[in-house]
């Protein structure tokens, strides 16, 4: 009777260690949270991509390049604190927006001190979603908060496996004779709940849910000093995130982050839950040259949006044998946008790796021609 008791609690244990978990908003960041983490050098990881029901992800070998906490702060203790009140909560999440150069003689633009301000929704009761609720950006110097007219919910509760939502999201800043130029984002987030097991890190081990968030936008900049219609431009800025959430943790166990265009995924960002550590000269270089790339697929030209800090850079195509079809030198421009056209106009229809490279960086980039 012993030895069937000690056989039972073993598978007993056994399940309860990995068990399909339901995400609800107390497994949500709160006002107050600081939590870890450490970024990951892109060579550590694997193969992230497979993905299923009760499937046991092993990331174990990842290498700690560097360390930051993530901050929840009461609105009132961010310099947004006269657009944003409690329970809004905020996170500094960019130092500055890499923006165009203005042509000579006008007035220079910036966008810096990025908060991201978020709630739990509704604010009494059992919580239905985690929403992105505004941005506290500074205009050329001039704080302004800017609410969504329609709240971007970065999840919806409870989050299971197999659960898939899509929502829209809507943001611009206030207009007014003191700010230099208007900024709006707008689109929409798909977000798929596509496995469940347990995941491995150099912090430990957890059950968890695998989830794949990603946002289509539009951001516009209308600038004030401009005559129309060349006062006003936008890209798209595609953005996907590979998730493994768990119950205790806050912020994802193990995220990355990167750019989308078409259906090529570019990683730029690969950080999990850790604790302190301690770094000797580990570094690895940012690999993102293009803002973005489109359209992709193209019959004619593909348009590339290049950050004006990049001097000259380098484009080799290729196709998927290595052969090198041409090379093109991008050259930083005067555009209010820096941006170029690469003409496949005669190339056969096919699959193309574009490498973009500078002194100090590489990208590669798959775009299709039809």
């Amino acid at each position: 009777m012993k030895h069937l008791f000690t056989i039972t609690l073993f598978f007993i244990c056994a399940l309860s260690a990995n068990s399909q978990i339901s995400i609800t908003g107390s497994n949500m960041p709160a006002s107050g949270d600081t939590v870890r983490f450490s970024n990951a050098q892109s060579t550590s990881v694997g193969n992230y991509t497979i993905t299923g029901a009760n499937y046991n992800w092993n990331f174990s070998t990842l290498i700690p390049t560097g360390q930051a906490i993530r901050k929840f702060q009461a609105s009132t203790s961010t310099p947004y604190f006269f657009y944003f009140l409690p329970p809004q909560f905020g996170e500094k999440t960019l130092d500055s927006v890499p923006l165009p150069s203005l042509p000579l003689g006008f007035p220079s633009i910036s966008i810096k001190n990025i908060y991201s301000f978020y709630r739990k929704t509704p604010i009494i009761g059992t919580t239905t979603s985690f929403d992105a609720e505004g941005l506290g950006l500074s205009l050329s110097s001039i704080p302004v908060g800017a609410t969504f007219t329609d709240n971007d919910e970065l999840y919806n509760f409870p989050l299971n496996y197999l659960d898939k939502d899509s929502t829209t999201f809507n943001l611009t800043t206030p207009t007014s004779s003191l700010i230099p130029f208007t900024y709006k984002k707008r689109g929409y987030r798909i977000t798929k709940a596509d496995g469940w097991g347990s995941i491995t890190t150099p912090y430990g081990t957890a059950n968890c849910l695998r989830v794949i968030t990603t946002q289509f936008s539009i951001d516009t900049i209308k600038i004030n000093a401009l005559p129309a219609p060349f006062n006003k431009f936008g890209f798209p800025n595609y953005e996907r995130k590979y998730q493994w959430l768990t119950l205790g943790e806050k912020i994802p166990y193990f995220e990355i982050i990167g750019t989308l265009v078409g259906t090529n995924f570019t990683p730029t960002q690969y950080r999990y839950r850790d604790v302190v550590r301690t770094f000797v000269g580990i570094e690895e270089p940012n690999q993102q040259i293009a803002l973005s790339v489109f359209p992709n697929p193209s019959a004619n030209q593909f348009t590339l949006i290049i950050p004006q800090n990049n001097q000259a850079v380098t484009g080799t195509l290729t196709d998927l044998q290595g052969k090198i079809i041409l090379t093109q030198q991008f050259l930083k421009n005067n555009d209010i946008v820096n941006q170029h056209q690469l003409n496949v106009s005669d190339l056969p229809k096919g699959i193309y790796i574009l490498t973009l490279t500078t002194p100090l960086q590489k990208q590669n980039l798959k775009i299709i021609v039809q």
